[in-house]
């Protein structure tokens, strides 16, 4: 039993996970950090049992003996049970990366890269997310067909061109597409990530080209690295094909931190002289810089924002968003804690996308809900489709009332043309 998950582990551990393993003290400093923790009481949640039970597994078998003496006996070693199996599945799959937990640690370990790990290994045992899995499969394939997919792509975003003109009443308003530009923008599935963004590159005059990709990447969640790496590549090589200067991913987090966070060591000097950015923070820069102009006070409804993990925690991206909403609102109020501190709406990680755990994720976003809740707001703005999705199921789950915005949406909506 287990066989398969031990194997893939030794073979792919790296030496910081070593360390964190032998430097965690079980000191419980995570324990109340974590949102699903906080929710269920349920100690397979809890960072360090999570650390413990894989090393547990691996001392298990790591010398050919089944963790016999004393020493078997004090690492608590015995026949991997089906309740171990079933921690083991918790652990590791009830998580959305969200990194709080570090925050807290005293040695900052990140038990994100454990459960990136440890779910590829479970997943050679037959225990992962197969939707997520054939999601981020067809990813990877999309490059492989994407001549024959070319077509009828261009052939949607022309009629999507055409409403946006007679809607918007702008007759030269364009979306290029496999065109050379300056940016080329990666938008997430879905007309949404696109209408907004067309009229801000309108109002800017900006060189741009719609990718025929998407920004998500499926396989990181299911810590397949070499595909997660190959969908990102397909951008890349889009982006080299058509000269683009600027890489600006939509409002998508997980997508967003391997752009920030990851292409570096995969791609190298490939990516050189490629800026890498958030659509968010390209809009805050034409705020700042003055290419754009918003009608001040655009919105007179009490709104909170709410920091997705991996823009903010995961890749520092805390104060462009708050300067989007201050620009048209008239009522912010933060959420409290906020920024690094902030709680995790639940829906992270991957679960979105797996119909078996919704009420996984609606009972991890209950901290989220009673959070919103005190601020008696009406708007929750998020830069994060997958945050998106999960706080309005949160907002039916919990009566919470709020409406869910994209910060990029509200600069759309409130533009001066």
């Amino acid at each position: 039993m287990l066989s398969k998950f031990l194997e893939t582990v030794r073979q792919r551990i790296t030496r910081p996970l070593q360390y964190y393993q032998d430097i965690c003290v079980r000191c419980g400093a995570c324990v109340d950090a974590c949102h699903f923790y906080v929710a269920s009481g349920n100690p397979a949640h809890i960072p360090a049992y999570r650390m413990m039970l894989v090393k547990k597994l691996l001392q298990r078998g790591g010398n050919g003996r089944n963790g016999k003496g004393i020493l078997g006996w004090y690492r608590e070693t015995g026949v991997v049970s089906e309740r171990m199996v079933s921690e083991l599945r918790q652990a590791l799959w009830e998580c959305t990366g969200c990194r709080r937990c570090s925050v807290f640690c005293p040695f900052d370990l990140d038990t994100a890269l454990l459960v990136n790990m440890g779910r590829y290994a479970l997943g050679q045992e037959g225990m992962g997310m197969e939707m997520v899995a054939e999601i981020g499969n067809a990813e990877v394939s999309k490059g492989e067909i994407i001549d024959a997919l070319k077509e009828f792509y261009v052939d949607q975003i022309r009629e999507l061109e055409g409403r946006i003109r007679e809607e918007w009443g702008v007759p030269d308003l364009r979306i290029p597409v496999d065109e050379p530009a300056r940016v080329l923008y990666v938008p997430v599935v879905g007309e949404h990530a696109i209408i907004p963004l067309a009229k801000i590159f309108h109002a800017v005059k900006e060189s741009w080209s719609l990718s025929m990709f998407t920004a998500t990447n499926h396989s990181f969640f299911v810590g397949d690295i070499e595909k997660a790496k190959q969908a990102a590549h397909w951008i890349v090589q889009e982006a080299r094909r058509l000269g683009a200067q600027v890489i600006a991913y939509a409002e998508c987090g997980h997508a967003t931190r391997t752009l920030l966070n990851f292409w570096d060591h995969w791609f190298g000097d490939e990516i050189a002289g490629i800026q890498r950015v958030s659509v968010v923070q390209l809009v805050a820069s034409y705020l700042q810089e003055g290419r754009i102009r918003v009608r001040e006070g655009a919105f007179d409804v009490p709104m909170t924002y709410h920091d997705p993990c991996n823009l903010g925690r995961n890749a520092g991206i805390f104060e462009e968003p708050r300067m989007l909403i201050r620009a048209v609102a008239t009522d912010f109020r933060e959420l409290s804690p906020n920024r690094e501190l902030n709680w995790c709406c639940g829906g992270g990680g991957g679960m979105i996308a797996e119909p078996d755990m919704f009420e996984v994720r609606m009972k991890a976003g209950q901290p989220k809900a009673e959070q919103i809740k005190r601020t008696g707001a009406r708007w929750v703005v998020t830069t994060c489709e997958n945050c998106k999705t999960q706080l309005a199921d949160l907002s039916e789950r919990y009566g919470l009332g709020v409406e869910v915005k994209g910060a990029v949406d509200l600069i759309a909506d409130a533009l001066v043309v």
